[in-house]
């Protein structure tokens, strides 16, 4: 794979073309190694400068950095890859990630935290959300309601699937019914502890039937049923040019 500058390094450009450019290098190159979905897309605000994860975000303003998101994803998605945007929501550090729960009013995180995906969703229309470890408000983001139904699927109108962060999980039925589609690894409470609630009646057939249409409504969307990956060979002269050019255009000062 070809190393690109880092995700904030690119933000800081303020270019939306090189953001598609950066996209685009990520979709070919994984459609040549053999994959179908991107695990990118990191828009959480900047929060705490120690964060662990900061160089994979991009910045403290959720209009720049959902408009870069959403330019990249778009052109990574192009590339016939599911891509998604993540970590879903106010994920700003990592220190006891699976512990935390970051308390904000409704109103305060839909003009700052949740306006960066919301931006970002609507520019690049990625085929999946993935959702955080830490609680929001005092549930866990993959068992939100809120943010999960509410907000993106309900006032958003997001048409795609939310999909875990790996172990970021911890339910089955109140998962579900928050709106979580997919869980990853697919092991633990959607797999043989979901088909017990799903026969037992715990988790309605509709509910199921609505998180695997929205994954398979991804799948056609994104273009992987249609345009099924191939290995080849990563164009590595091609994608190096690129890599120069984000990186040129993100060491500024101040822009």
């Amino acid at each position: 794979s070809t190393a690109m500058p880092s995700n904030l390094g690119s933000a800081a450009s303020w270019d939306p073309h090189a953001a598609c450019e950066y996209g685009g290098v990520i979709g070919r190159e994984l459609r040549a190694q053999g994959y179908n979905m991107s695990l990118g897309g990191g828009v959480d605000l900047v929060r705490q400068l120690r964060g662990g994860r900061t160089f994979e975000y991009m910045g403290e303003d959720p209009i720049l950095a959902g408009t870069m998101v959403g330019n990249r994803i778009k052109c990574e998605q192009a590339a016939h890859v599911i891509a998604d945007i993540k970590h879903y929501a106010m994920n700003d550090q990592e220190s006891g990630r699976n512990e935390y729960n970051a308390i904000i009013g409704q109103r305060a995180m839909q003009e700052s935290d949740l306006l960066s995906f919301q931006i970002g969703i609507a520019i690049g229309h990625p085929a999946a959300v993935m959702c955080a470890y830490n609680a929001v408000n005092g549930d866990y983001s993959c068992q939100n309601k809120y943010i999960l139904t509410d907000v993106l699927k309900g006032q958003w109108k997001f048409p795609g699937f939310v999909l875990s962060d790996w172990g970021g999980t911890h339910s089955t039925v109140e998962a579900s019914a928050a709106g979580l589609d997919n869980e990853e690894p697919l092991d633990i409470f959607y797999g043989a502890k979901l088909k017990e609630a799903v026969q037992s009646g715990a988790v309605p057939m509709a509910q199921l039937n609505d998180h695997v249409h929205r994954i398979l409504r991804s799948e056609f969307a994104a273009g992987i049923i249609d345009y099924p990956t191939r290995k080849s060979v990563v164009e590595a002269e091609r994608d190096l040019k690129i890599a120069l050019h984000v990186e040129e255009g993100s060491i500024v000062l101040l822009k």
